[in-house]
């Protein structure tokens, strides 16, 4: 059982994470502070939620890049129309139209990609350029900072307050009660539905799939939802947190997202992938950001450092599955003779 435990991906990733932590504490002992850890989480929200709409997706054998688009073209669309409005009550309406446009946004994915048979990455390369043009020419070019009292508020809404022995202080934000929900959500449908099930069927052979009685539109139908409205309300939460909202938020964002995901342990052929490793792989990248700025290093290296561990973590599973094929070469050459 240990042995199992250490020969996974998130263990791997876990260590690295409380590697990094301990050898830049030791270099910048300020990086050891409960702030550290809190502005880590506040950074991470928006990722949680576009990793965790983006893992179905991943597990199915599938690589998406729109879902930011949607997250950004969603949440845009939403604060352009209530403002067009006077609107000045909760934020609860901006999650509601939000979600309702990102649903609408999945579901073209899903006809494109079901009716006419195409991969999931072509069509969302095409999306993802759309949206955004389309918020660009259609909705508005210019960000806008004109939110309601309550969205205003939103962004000092903590659910713990820190002194810090250095001055000043630190919180937690209650952003991160909606990450929980969030990941526990996609924890028991992965784990607990069938469609769920079926995500790692299509994942590891879609034939395979549909010849055990899984429907696979139903499938793609139903991850596509999901990952509209978790895109949705990720660009919600951008949006509030950093009190305004853009038609061009998030473009550059993608492939840290995706990256995340993998670091994580999932497999970009599909079939493998936990919402565990996606937090574990969510925060360390946010991790490696904090650590070179406490470091004095440009934060420009955080994409060479991150393409490093990429390369490495692809290329353990090939690795160990090489070792074990080599040992059940020599088993049975050993048997024979």
């Amino acid at each position: 059982m240990i042995k199992k435990l250490i020969n996974t991906s998130e263990f791997v990733v876990l260590l690295t994470l409380i590697g990094l932590y301990v050898i830049v504490g030791l270099i910048n002992p300020v990086f050891f502070s409960i702030s550290t850890i809190f502005d880590t989480l506040r950074a991470s929200t928006v990722y949680f939620f576009l990793a965790f709409g983006l893992l179905p997706i991943i597990i199915s054998g599938g690589v998406d890049i729109s879902f930011v688009a949607v997250a950004a073209v969603s949440s845009y669309a939403a604060q352009m129309f209530l403002v067009s409005r006077g609107y000045d009550g909760g934020i609860w309406a901006y999650f509601i139209i939000s979600c309702a446009i990102g649903i609408l946004m999945g579901l073209l994915i899903w006809f494109l990609v079901t009716r006419f048979n195409l991969p999931i990455f072509s069509v969302s390369l095409a999306l993802f350029t759309m949206w955004y043009g389309f918020a660009l020419f259609f909705i508005g070019a210019q960000n806008n900072f004109q939110l309601p009292a309550s969205g205003v508020g939103y962004y000092e809404k903590n659910l713990m307050t820190v002194k810090l022995p250095t001055g000043g202080i630190t919180s937690l934000h209650s952003s991160i009660i909606y990450v929980v929900l969030a990941g526990l959500f996609i924890w028991w449908f992965l784990k607990y539905t069938t469609i769920g099930r079926g995500v790692y069927a299509i994942g590891g052979s879609r034939e395979v799939a549909v010849r055990s009685g899984f429907n696979v539109k139903l499938i793609l139908l139903t991850i596509f939802v999901i990952m509209g409205i978790l895109a949705a309300i990720a660009g919600v939460f951008f949006g509030l947190l950093n009190r305004y909202f853009g038609p061009m938020d998030l473009q550059g964002d993608p492939l840290n997202v995706i990256a995340a995901v993998i670091l994580g342990g999932a497999s970009i052929t599909g079939g493998k992938g936990t919402v565990f490793g996606t937090v574990l792989g969510v925060i360390l990248i946010q991790l490696i950001n904090r650590a070179l700025i406490f470091l004095g290093i440009p934060a420009q290296w955080q994409v060479l450092v991150v393409g490093f561990m990429l390369i490495i973590f692809i290329s353990m599973p090939a690795i160990r599955e090489r070792r074990a094929n080599k040992l059940g070469h020599s088993t049975a050459m050993t048997e024979l003779e």
